[in-house]
């Protein structure tokens, strides 16, 4: 009875360390931020960051860091999510949708202004 015990807790402890193992690899990877440079714009209740290619990217998170940077040009690390957003009016049928969104994790201060191409 003893050694039964004794087998099922050191099976026990070692798979606990495994997942221990797993959760750390994947929460530590700093490889998958990306960062984007751009103007920071806010308007309809969203961040968007446009990039001096045109390209517009919806931010997510960290409001409290953006909001003093609104029409500066800023650097902005994270990483591309998808947000569901409920669209369902009152008396419809039930309704989601997706959006793109780029979620920040931080955000760094370039310039005073933005450059003319991101207008």
């Amino acid at each position: 009875m003893c050694k039964t015990l004794m087998s099922i807790l050191v099976v026990l402890v070692s798979s606990l360390w495994l997942q221990g193992q797993d959760a750390g690899q994947m929460g530590g990877k700093t490889t998958d931020l990306t960062t984007l440079q751009g103007c920071l714009t806010y308007s309809n209740s969203h961040y968007r960051l446009t990039e001096d290619n045109g390209t517009s990217h919806q931010l997510q998170s960290q409001a409290n860091k953006l909001t003093k940077h609104v029409g500066h040009e800023v650097t902005i690390t994270g990483k591309p999510a998808i947000r569901t957003v409920g669209t369902t009016q009152q008396g419809a049928a039930s309704s989601v949708k997706e959006e793109q969104v780029f979620k920040v994790s931080s955000v760094q201060h370039v310039a005073d202004t933005c450059t003319a191409a991101a207008h």
